[in-house]
């Protein structure tokens, strides 16, 4: 049977009984007003239901603010698909709301979309990848630059002696604090860095 969500049950009948997915039918036929209910053992999730994305580690990371200005200008397909691999450079909500200027781009404007595509380098760039005076690509593309994409200044300095392995990174002028982490999920003085 299809769900209203659009995936497929599968509900067999076996000699122990019905099964739908994996839960069994324990009290079918319970009727309402409105329709009928059939109780089973356990939950039925959708395919892919619990799998991490993009947007799902930004909400814990504390940037919802900057994940509801992607939602404003439809950039969602950025930090839900799974499969294309992006560096984040993502504001959380603290810093936001320091944004209290009316000069800010307005949620939901071209302005504010070309903001949030500079926010995205394509490609997983972890530490060792970065290199002083880098310019990585955005996501963000120009039509002063003929199309291609407004790139982004990387610095990357080992200051600390105790930590030889550990660089000092910035994004354009925004300095990295914290450790990385497999999935390099690092705070950043006003944006959180995650390469997923």
């Amino acid at each position: 049977m299809t769900t209203v969500h659009g995936t497929l049950l599968d509900i067999v009948k076996t000699p122990e009984g019905v099964k739908v997915r994996d839960a069994n039918l324990v009290h079918p036929d319970i009727y309402a007003s409105n329709g009928v209910l059939h109780l089973v053992s356990d939950l039925l999730l959708p395919p892919g239901a619990l799998q991490l994305t993009p947007e799902k580690y930004l909400l814990a990371l504390n940037c919802t603010k900057f994940v509801s200005m992607l939602h404003s200008v439809n950039l969602t397909s950025l930090i839900n698909d799974t499969t294309t691999k992006y560096t984040i450079l993502a504001p959380r909500d603290d810093i936001i709301s320091i944004f209290d200027d009316p000069s800010f781009p307005e949620p939901g404007s071209d302005e504010m979309k070309k903001v949030l595509e500079y926010h995205f380098i394509p490609g997983r760039w972890t530490p060792n990848k970065l290199k002083t005076e880098s310019l990585l690509p955005t996501a963000l593309k120009e039509p002063g630059l003929n199309n291609t994409s407004q790139v982004l200044a990387v610095e990357v300095h080992s200051h600390d002696k105790n930590k030889p392995k550990v660089p000092s990174i910035r994004f354009g002028g925004a300095g990295v604090i914290g450790e990385h982490s497999k999935h390099i999920l690092s705070f950043i003085e006003n944006i959180t860095y995650i390469s997923i």
